[in-house]
């Protein structure tokens, strides 16, 4: 038998064999930033919070003679900086952001 080597239609790749582009995960465009300005813009606002706070803490320390745990200061300052994150993202677009004066 002459035609058994060769392939028959069965052996053949399909359509469903070839990969796809859903296959995956999606690599991000270069083009698309990882977070959007609002977002990034208040968690930059919680920072500068939280690092304020801590330069407050250390202030206060400077000036008196009552230490202030660090556990304390981290805990605050974490209050602090995601309370001002989210203040700032909720407010924003809510107040002006230019002076108003000629």
């Amino acid at each position: 038998m002459a035609g058994d080597d060769a392939p028959s239609d069965d052996d053949a790749p399909s359509d469903d064999d070839a990969p796809s582009d859903d296959d995956g995960p999606r690599e991000r465009s270069t083009d698309e930033p990882m977070l959007d300005s609002r977002t990034k813009s208040s968690l930059l606002w919680g920072l500068v919070g939280g690092l304020s706070f801590m330069v407050l803490v250390q202030g206060y320390e400077l000036l008196t003679d009552l230490p202030v745990g660090i556990g304390v200061k981290f805990a605050v300052a974490l209050v602090v900086a995601v309370g001002a994150a989210g203040l700032t993202h909720v407010t924003r677009g809510r107040l002006p952001t230019q002076n108003e004066s000629p």
